[in-house]
């Protein structure tokens, strides 16, 4: 064990004291480099300007007229050199010298250069010289010599007739150079020193922080092999007091853990201990049984359960050892009926010693409720099939009895009296017709074509039949459609259903007024805030994500009241003085069929809103 927390410190103060030097390191070399190359940039650039400054000033000063005169080493190349020595006196540079166009060295102030001998600093770094010829002063780069000095040379055009006939060069020595090079290295062991130190100093108090760490590695040595009841001290108020604090935390969590996947459990769960009491009950149960959990907690289970005698039948049953429960369901209440489905097992200790028992349970309530929709449903389908079946012979007998009244009338056409009779005869078989059709129509099963379509293109097909009903009450249809719109319909059967809403705002609105039909393409979250800021409760197909085509249709009516709204789409209910109280029940029938849904709302400004709901089609890409 010691060689591990030898090796478990060793390898974590290593890690932390070299990745910090590095970093150290890297800051150095980085910073330093950064620092001695904006030093030299500097330095460079002020002794060029200086050598710039003194170029152009004594060249201004020189006898440029004369250089054409001179041709060797005498009385004037003794005039141009004293000039130069001066120049050069003043200016402490290292040298002066005069070069012809062809770069060699005319006179210079030293006397080192033969007359026209060619200059090999000109060869070095012909760039200055060049725009020197060419009447632009300029300085050269830093150059090493043979005595190891660091070197620059400022030159300046000398003119003669305003036309540059010779350059005139300053030298002089970069002595910053080493200066710099001796700061650079007082820089460099500065920065070693104080590496050497924070390493010393980051090994001292990195050994304080392993060992609040090492105390955490053993206990989860001892988690990891299943002791869940480990804690470790919190000694400090940072980030290892933190992270002290999740350890424990995290402890804590994994020894309640059996109890947290219970508490998650969607099952009920109830154990009962061999005295009767409730030792676990789960928020499942709590929640299916409406019992709180302290109150069913470590009391007996006959006081717990009194409330539903079904229930504590079958658990006394289980408790007293005479029958174990597999999948058995039972009525919680006669009243609000409620069902749940149960079965129990012996609760075993370590060494099959029965220390209880437990029952789970599910709560099968609204699948009862499914399954009797089902039921229901498949019985109305059967009675609309029966139903259908009898309105079909039903139309027959009409069918011949609306001929006859034809033919009675033809007759008694010198009996007006009992021509009217006959007349309200016909149109009561009429009316009664049209009653036997739309029964037929809301009694047969909905078989649709779809086909995709866009929903605008379905509307405008349908919307002659609109405005031509409306311009009877001189009422005006606006409509406003958006394209690209696609969903998949049966188009005849929508357009019968989009037909009978808007008919229906058109008888009440008054007229003078309009109507309004609008559709739009949202995504689930845009149509829920949508549907919420319209008033309508969310419709069932938006529990599903993908796109929504929407199509409303909006009056300038009364509105609808409270009482009819909630029998709004119930077959054979009317408010209407005329018709039969189908249209609305075919339009719920239609949409659903399409995997849409229907709804009617109030508008706050007056009148009523129906809206349609369709799952739409995303659209297509065109190819490029």
């Amino acid at each position: 064990m010691k060689e591990r927390d030898f090796f478990f410190r060793g390898s974590v103060l290593a890690e932390l004291v070299s990745r910090t030097l590095f970093v150290g390191i890297v800051i150095l070399f980085v910073y330093g480099g950064f620092a001695y190359y904006v030093s030299k940039r500097t330095f460079d650039t002020e002794l060029g300007d200086r050598l710039l400054a003194i170029a152009r000033l004594s060249a201004g000063q020189t006898r440029s007229e004369w250089l054409p005169f001179l041709t060797g080493k005498g009385e004037l190349y003794g005039k141009f050199r004293e000039f130069l020595e001066e120049k050069k006196s003043e200016s402490q540079a290292r040298n002066l010298f005069i070069l012809d166009m062809e770069g060699h060295v005319l006179v210079d102030a030293n006397g080192q250069y033969e007359f026209r001998e060619n200059n090999w600093l000109r060869d070095l770094d012909s760039d200055p010289f060049l725009k020197a010829k060419q009447g632009i002063p300029a300085a050269s780069i830093l150059f090493p010599e043979s005595d190891g000095g660091i070197y620059k040379i400022g030159y300046a055009p000398l003119y003669k007739n305003k036309k540059v006939i010779a350059v005139l060069g300053v030298e002089a020595s970069a002595k910053f150079i080493d200066g710099l090079n001796q700061f650079a290295k007082v820089l460099f062991s500065f920065g070693l020193v104080c590496l050497f130190l924070m390493g010393g100093l980051l090994f001292a108090f990195g050994r304080r922080f392993i060992s609040p760490i090492e105390e955490m590695a053993k206990a989860s040595q001892k988690v990891a092999e299943g002791d869940f009841s480990q804690r470790v001290s919190v000694t400090a108020a940072n980030e290892l007091g933190a992270l002290a604090q999740a350890f424990n935390e995290m402890t804590r969590r994994l020894q309640s853990h059996n109890e947290y996947i219970l508490e998650s459990m969607s099952n009920g769960l109830l154990v009962i201990d061999l005295g009767g009491h409730v030792t676990t009950f789960n928020q499942a149960a709590s929640r299916i049984l409406e019992i709180a959990q302290p109150k069913a907690l470590h009391e007996h289970f006959e006081a717990v359960f009194a409330r539903y005698p079904s229930f504590l039948s079958a658990l006394q049953m289980i408790y007293s050892g005479r029958q174990q429960l597999e999948n058995k369901e039972i009525n919680l209440s006669e009243e609000t009926p409620k069902f749940i489905r149960l079965r129990s097992a012996p609760l075993l200790g370590p060494d099959a010693q029965e220390l209880g028992m437990e029952v789970i349970f599910t709560d099968e309530t609204q699948l009862k409720k499914l399954q009797s929709q089902i039921k229901t449903s498949e019985k109305m389908a059967t009675i609309g099939e029966l139903a259908a079946g009898i309105a079909h012979e039903i139309r027959n007998p009409l069918g011949a009895m609306k001929g006859f009244t034809e033919i009675l009338q033809k007759r008694l056409d010198r009996q007006p009296e009992a021509q009217e009779m006959v007349a309200d005869i016909a149109s009561e078989i009429e009316i009664l017709n049209k009653i036997v059709t739309n029964f037929l129509i809301f009694a047969k099963p909905t078989s649709v074509e779809r086909q995709e379509i866009e929903l605008a293109e379905v509307v405008q097909g349908v919307l002659p039949l609109i405005t031509k009903e409306a311009e009877i009450k001189k009422i005006n249809v606006a409509v406003k459609t958006q394209a690209g719109l696609l969903t998949h319909l049966d188009v005849e059967q929508f357009r019968r259903a989009v037909l009978n809403l808007a008919l229906n705002a058109i008888q009440a609105t008054a007229g003078g007024r309009e109507i309004r039909i609008e559709m739009k393409g949202f995504v689930r979250n845009e149509l829920l805030r949508f549907l919420e800021e319209k008033g309508f409760a969310e419709l069932s197909p938006v529990d599903t994500e993908g796109r929504w085509a929407a199509l409303w249709i909006l009056d300038e009516g009364p509105g609808i009241s409270a009482e009819n709204m909630r029998k709004l789409f119930v077959p054979f209910f009317t408010t209407k003085t005329e018709g039969f109280g189908l249209g609305l029940s075919i339009t719920k029938k239609i949409v659903e069929s399409l995997g849409g849904n229907v709804a009617a709302t109030n508008r706050p400004e007056g009148g009523a809103m129906f809206l349609i709901l369709l799952p739409a089609i995303e659209k297509k890409e065109e190819a490029a």
